[in-house]
């Protein structure tokens, strides 16, 4: 299981995914080429292949915790608080073409800058998140067009308790335990690295 020790409150973990996507949201126009992995206490650096396929795997990951994520909400008509991001234009296409309400807007650069990073957060119908869904599905990249090619997450709300939070967790955590040894023992660029990664996995 991830070690999630500075997580208190277990329900807390679907408010971590959308802090965790507006932070990528910000930094991900810098250029990785490589990332850290500490599992089970052994360390590694995914470089060239290796972190290619981690790049894929984070995709997959975000395709199932969507997934989990609508069955437990179920099958209600219900308003969803999401969070998503990208530049200006699509973001605002986006909001138009799905009558999202925004409750909150953040935009990163300024006319001195080249980012073009917007950061939304609002509320959406459920068959919203369901179309991002069934479009990934159809796209083995995972991208497509306006909000299937952004990164979109459910905020904490009432569809989804305390106990589904901990199985989405535990789910999640499984899932990428068994993508992470799946690179480790078959691809090229992974080697041996100092344990300074803040990406731990730990078997349960």
């Amino acid at each position: 299981m991830r070690n999630l020790q500075s997580i208190i409150l277990p329900g807390i973990i679907i408010g971590v995914v959308g802090g965790i996507l507006l932070f990528f949201a910000a930094y991900n126009f810098y250029p990785q080429k490589n990332v850290n992995i500490n599992l089970n206490g052994d360390c590694y650096e995914f470089l060239d292949e290796a972190f290619a396929k981690y790049q894929l795997l984070e995709i997959e990951r975000e395709k199932e915790l969507l997934r989990l994520q609508l069955d437990a909400i179920g099958n209600i008509p219900a308003l969803i608080p999401i969070t998503f991001s990208g530049s200006s234009d699509v973001v605002d296409q986006i909001v138009d073409a799905n009558q999202i309400n925004v409750t909150n807007r953040q935009t990163l650069g300024d006319n001195n800058t080249q980012i073009d990073k917007v950061i939304i957060r609002g509320i959406a119908n459920i068959s919203v998140l369901e179309r991002v869904y069934d479009k990934w599905q159809r796209n083995i990249s995972g991208a497509s067009t306006d909000i299937e090619n952004t990164e979109i997450g459910i905020l904490p709300n009432q569809y989804i308790t305390s106990e589904e939070s901990i199985k989405i967790r535990d789910s999640i955590d499984d899932f990428m335990l068994k993508g992470i040894k799946e690179i480790i023992n078959s691809s090229q660029g992974v080697r041996p690295a100092e344990c300074r990664s803040t990406i731990v996995y730990q078997d349960s």
